[in-house]
């Protein structure tokens, strides 16, 4: 559903990504960044109204949100609008047959390398974006993302900031859960083996301070091969417990 109204527009988005604050230069507002279900392109919700941490309750991931938008004058990149008033969740998109329903709403905004990405960016064409890496691994303190994409555009290793706030979210529950030993166990979980068992796509974004660099926003990653019933229940199970 989209209204409407002068310049604000009431709008359905699917929540691809959570993100962090960044206060230091280049500075970054919290946001969601996900799919307009009219239009079918990327948004970025920012500065997004989170309550402490997250929303009250906690916003997922793959919700579908009711939100009135407006322009952002200051922000120079194309995906950005203000949440303007309160935001409703109208539903999920599940993640059954390999996140075969979720697919459709990725595939779009696929991009070869971070290369391909910046170049969009100089030309104001796109400022986030999914590239899949060839390999990749978590580097702590700060937390950022080491990685080479999977396409020859790729000209060199990157390694970028992480405001993506499941990621940093999964790694201050093992600082609270593993002491001295959470680097290794998180690695263990979210770096190189990630790649081994799932089709990882990092959703890339440009900041609006300095178009020409770029932060991970979001993870994608839908498992290799398609889960049986069983698999799925077990999945969805362990995701309302994280």
């Amino acid at each position: 559903m989209t209204a409407e109204s002068g310049s604000r527009v009431e709008r359905d988005v699917l929540a691809l990504a959570k993100t962090l604050a960044a206060n230091e230069f280049p500075v970054e507002r919290q946001s969601v960044i996900g799919v307009d279900r009219a239009s079918g392109r990327l948004v970025r919700l920012a500065p997004f109204p989170w309550k402490g941490n997250d929303t009250d309750p906690p916003l997922q991931k793959w919700a579908w949100l009711q939100v009135t938008t407006v322009p952002d004058a200051r922000d120079p990149r194309l995906e950005t609008l203000t949440v303007d008033g309160e935001v409703f969740v109208t539903g999920y998109v599940d993640a059954k047959d390999a996140w075969r329903l979720r697919w459709p709403f990725v595939r779009p905004h696929l991009r070869g390398s971070l290369e391909s990405l910046q170049g969009l960016a100089r030309e104001r064409a796109a400022s986030a974006g999914f590239v899949r890496p060839a390999e990749g691994d978590v580097v702590q303190l700060p937390l950022r993302y080491r990685f080479r994409c999977a396409s020859d555009e790729c000209t060199a290793t990157h390694e970028l900031p992480v405001l993506d706030w499941e990621l940093a979210e999964m790694a201050r529950k093992s600082r609270e859960r593993f002491g001295q030993q959470w680097a290794t166990r998180f690695r263990e979980t979210w770096g190189s083996r990630l790649l081994e068992k799932y089709d990882v796509h990092l959703l890339l974004s440009s900041y609006a301070q300095s178009p020409s660099k770029f932060y991970v926003a979001g993870l994608f990653y839908p498992p290799r091969e398609a889960e049986d019933a069983h698999q799925h229940l077990h999945h969805e199970e362990h995701r309302r417990h994280e």
